[in-house]
C-alpha cells in the first residue's frame, strides 16, 4: 500500500518538475543578452567646419551601441595611414582615440573597428564599422575688403579667414605698404585694420600676410597671401568753407557751407559733414549764386540756401534751428565728395572751428561795415571801441552793398545780384528781388517801409531804379522812380579791383528826411533830382557828373556829393539844394560825409605819393584841413560818428589798394587816430 502511493505520487509530481523546467528555458531565453553590439558613429572632436573634415589636431570618437568590453574593441581598432595614440574610454559606450602628435595635413584617413569585439554579454559583433575623414589644409583667407580703385581714403581693411586664427601670430605677419600706421581688431575670423588718419591720395596699397600666421592649431598658411587696392584720386578742391577756419562772432543763423572748385556729385556729400556739437540740418548741393547767370525761382535766400537746384559747387549744410550762441563748433569734411560724373576722384578731408557770437537786437550806436573774415564778404557789427564784432548776414556771395534802419533795428544788402532784407538778429530774412532780374544799390527811406533799388533784366537791360515795399513793413506795390541808370552787372566779380574797396553799385542815392526828395547818382555819373508824390514821380538832370554817391546834410538842408562840372575838370565836393541849384564848396574827391550839422569829410589827393587822405571843413567859409598825413597809406570812405567828434575811414596800402588794412578812427581836429579793426570796408556808425 505504501509502495502504490509512491508511485502514485511519483507519477503525480513528474509532470510538474517538468513544467518548472520548461518555465525556467523560456525565461532565460527572454531575459539573456543574444544581441551582438555594433558602432553607432565615428566622429571628429575638433572638425574644421564639415563632419568629414577635421582640424590637425582632433581626436577620434568612436560611440557603440551598447557597453562593450573595451580591450576587445582597443585590440581590434585600427586608423590608416597609421597613427600612433592613446585610448580613453567615456564610459563603456564611447572610444576616444587621441593622435600622440599633431596629424598631417590634407590627409584622407580610414578608421575601422574589425568584427570579433564583444559586449558584457560576450556577444561578438559579426561585421567591421568603417568610416573615413581628411583633416584640412593650410589656413587660407577667404575674403578681403577693399580691391580694386577708387578707395576712399578714410577706408578699412577687412580680412576674414577660412578658420579662426592664432590673432598674435596673424597681427606679426601682417604687412601694409606703403607703411600706414593702423589698430587690428579681431571678430572671430575677421580682422580689421582701422588707419591711424587717412590714406594718401591715388595710391595703390598692398596687403600682405606671411607663411609665419597659423591657425589655432598652429598650421601655418601654406604661401604669403597678398592683395591691394588703390585710393581715390583727390581731382576735387575746395576753395573755402564757411565759416572760415577760426572765425569768432559767427552769426546763429549761418548755415555751414564748403564751396569746391566745380560742380560735386549731389549723392556722396549725405554723410560728408560731421559738426561736434552735434547740430541736426540738412545736406544739399547748390551753385554758387552770381549775377553772371539768370537767376530762377530757385534763387538764394538771405540764409543762402537754394532749393530745387540739380547740382552745384557748393556742400551746403542749413541748421535745423539757429546755432548756440558763443559756441565753438567743430566741423569734419570726410574725403567722401566727388565731382559730378567722376567718382574716381574726390576733395581732400579737413577739419575747421569756429565759434559763434551774440545776436544782436539793435545796431544802435554800433559800427557796422564789410569783412570777408567769415569766408565770404558780409556786414559785421562791432562796438565803437573794435570789440565784439560779430556776423550779420550770412551769404553765399560777397555783399557790396547794404543799408541798415535809422532805428539800427533792420538792414538790407545786395549780393550776387539779389537784394534782401533782414533784422539785424539775422532774422525775418526776404529776398526782394524777383526771379526775372538782379537788383543792386539798396538805400532804405527814411521811415524803413521801403528800398530803393537800381535793377537790371536777366538779359542786363538797364530798367531804372524802383521804390519796393518792406515785407510786413511797406505797403502797397512797387513802382519805378527812374527809367535808367541802374549799375551794371557783375558784383560778384567785379572788374574793376579798386571796386573791392569803393564798389561803384554799393550806394547810388540819398534821401531827404522826409523822403520826397531823391538824389541819384546814375551808372554813368548823371545826377538825377527825383521828386516822389503820391500821384507821380518826376525827375531832373543836374549839370554835374558825380563820382560818388550823394548824401543828406540836415544842416545844410541840401545834398552833399563829390563830382565835376562842366568845364571845371578838377573834382570838388558840390551842395545841391533842393531846387537843384549847385554850390561848389571845396576841392576834393569822394566819397563825402556829413556830421548832419555843418561838418564834411571827404578824401584828398595832398600830393604824388598816391595816398589819399581824410579832410575835414566846417563850412560855409572854412578852409579843407587834411586829418592824416602818412604816405605809405590810404584813406577810403569816411563816415561821421553820431555826435560828429570823430569819423571813421578804411585804410589800405598804397602799394595794395584793393585790400583792407582795416577801419580807423580820428578826431575832427586829427587827434586820437585809432585803429579800430585790422579788415573791412564801407563803414557805417549808426546813431
Amino acid at each position: 500500500m505504501r509502495t502504490s502511493a509512491r508511485r502514485i505520487a511519483f507519477r503525480v509530481g513528474l509532470p510538474l518538475v517538468l513544467l518548472v523546467t520548461v518555465a525556467v528555458v523560456l525565461y532565460n531565453a527572454t531575459l539573456v543578452d543574444r544581441q551582438p553590439p555594433s558602432v553607432k558613429a565615428f566622429t571628429l572632436s575638433a572638425p574644421a567646419g564639415d563632419s568629414s573634415v577635421g582640424q590637425t589636431l582632433t581626436a577620434i570618437d568612436v560611440r557603440f551601441s551598447e557597453p562593450v568590453r573595451t580591450g576587445t574593441v582597443e585590440r581590434r581598432f585600427s586608423i590608416t595611414p597609421n597613427v600612433a595614440g592613446t585610448f580613453r574610454w567615456d564610459g563603456e559606450t564611447t572610444l576616444i582615440f587621441t593622435p600622440s602628435d599633431r596629424l598631417p595635413a590634407a590627409t584622407t584617413f580610414a578608421v575601422a573597428i574589425a568584427a570579433g569585439y564583444e559586449d558584457l554579454a560576450g556577444n561578438a559583433a559579426l561585421t567591421a564599422a568603417t568610416d573615413t575623414f581628411s583633416t584640412i589644409g593650410p589656413p587660407t583667407v577667404a575674403s578681403v575688403t577693399p580691391t580694386g580703385a577708387g578707395v576712399p581714403v578714410s577706408t578699412t581693411v577687412a580680412l576674414t579667414f577660412d578658420r579662426l586664427m592664432a590673432t598674435t601670430s596673424v597681427e606679426s605677419a601682417l604687412s601694409v605698404s606703403p607703411a600706414a600706421p593702423y589698430r587690428a581688431t579681431w571678430s572671430e575670423k575677421t580682422i580689421t585694420l582701422t588707419f591711424d588718419g587717412a590714406l594718401a591720395f591715388g595710391s595703390t596699397y598692398g596687403i600682405t600676410v606671411s607663411t609665419a600666421a597659423t591657425d589655432t592649431d598652429g598650421t601655418h598658411l601654406a604661401a604669403p597671401f597678398t592683395t591691394s587696392f588703390t585710393t581715390v584720386a583727390a581731382g576735387l578742391s575746395v576753395l573755402t568753407t564757411l565759416p572760415v577756419d577760426g572765425v569768432s562772432g559767427s552769426s546763429i543763423q549761418a548755415p555751414i557751407a564748403v564751396v569746391f572748385d566745380r560742380p560735386v556729385d549731389p549723392a556722396t556729400v549725405t554723410s560728408a559733414l560731421t559738426i561736434v556739437p552735434p547740430v541736426t540740418g540738412s545736406t544739399t548741393v547748390v551753385p554758387l549764386p552770381s549775377d553772371a547767370v539768370r537767376p530762377t525761382a530757385a534763387s538764394p535766400s538771405p540764409g543762402g540756401g537754394t532749393d530745387g537746384a540739380p547740382t552745384g559747387s557748393v556742400l551746403l549744410f542749413t541748421p535745423a534751428s539757429p546755432l548756440a550762441a558763443h559756441t565753438t563748433y567743430t566741423v569734419t569734411l570726410a574725403p567722401l565728395v566727388s565731382p559730378a560724373g567722376d567718382p574716381s576722384q574726390v576733395a581732400a578731408g579737413r577739419t575747421w572751428t569756429f565759434t559763434t557770437g551774440q545776436p544782436s537786437t539793435s545796431a544802435e550806436n554800433q559800427i557796422a561795415f564789410l569783412s570777408d573774415r567769415g569766408g565770404v564778404t558780409d556786414v559785421w557789427l562791432t562796438n565803437p571801441d573794435g570789440t565784439n564784432p560779430r556776423q550779420l548776414t550770412s551769404t553765399l556771395a560777397p555783399v557790396v552793398g547794404f543799408d541798415v534802419t535809422i532805428d539800427g533795428s533792420r538792414l538790407v544788402y545786395s549780393a550776387g545780384g539779389l537784394v534782401a532784407v533782414q533784422r539785424v538778429d539775422g532774422t525775418g530774412g526776404a529776398v526782394l528781388t524777383g526771379p526775372d532780374r538782379f537788383e543792386y544799390a539798396p538805400t532804405f527811406t527814411p521811415d524803413g517801409s521801403s528800398v530803393l533799388v537800381g535793377r537790371r533784366g536777366a538779359d542786363g537791360t538797364d530798367q531804372g531804379y524802383w521804390l519796393e515795399p518792406v515785407p510786413g513793413v511797406g505797403s502797397g506795390g512797387e513802382r519805378q522812380v527812374l527809367p535808367d541808370g541802374a549799375p551794371p552787372l557783375g558784383s560778384s566779380s567785379p572788374s574793376d579791383p579798386a571796386a573791392e574797396i569803393d564798389p561803384p553799385w554799393a550806394d547810388r542815392a540819398a534821401f531827404d528826411p522826409t523822403g520826397q526828395l531823391l538824389l541819384v547818382a546814375a551808372n554813368d555819373g548823371t545826377l538825377r533830382l527825383v521828386t516822389i508824390a503820391s500821384e507821380g514821380t518826376s525827375a531832373s538832370r543836374l549839370a554835374l557828373t558825380a563820382t560818388t554817391a550823394p548824401v543828406w546834410s540836415e544842416g545844410d538842408d541840401a545834398f552833399i556829393v563829390a563830382g565835376t562840372a562842366p568845364g571845371d575838370p578838377q573834382p570838388a565836393i558840390w551842395r545841391v539844394a533842393r531846387t537843384g541849384r549847385l554850390t561848389r564848396l571845396t576841392s576834393g574827391i569822394g566819397p563825402v560825409a556829413s556830421d548832419g550839422v555843418r561838418g564834411l569829410a571827404f578824401l584828398e589827393d595832398p600830393g604824388s605819393s598816391g595816398a589819399l587822405h581824410v579832410s575835414y571843413l566846417d563850412h560855409p567859409g572854412g578852409t579843407a584841413a587834411p586829418l592824416t598825413t602818412v604816405t605809405d597809406l590810404s584813406d577810403r570812405s569816411p563816415v561821421f560818428a553820431p555826435d560828429g567828434s570823430r569819423i571813421l575811414f578804411v585804410r589800405v596800402e598804397v602799394v595794395a589798394p584793393t585790400t583792407s588794412t582795416g577801419i580807423w578812427i580820428v578826431g575832427t581836429d586829427g587827434s586820437q587816430l585809432q585803429q579800430l579793426t585790422r579788415d573791412g570796408t564801407q563803414p557805417r556808425w549808426l546813431p
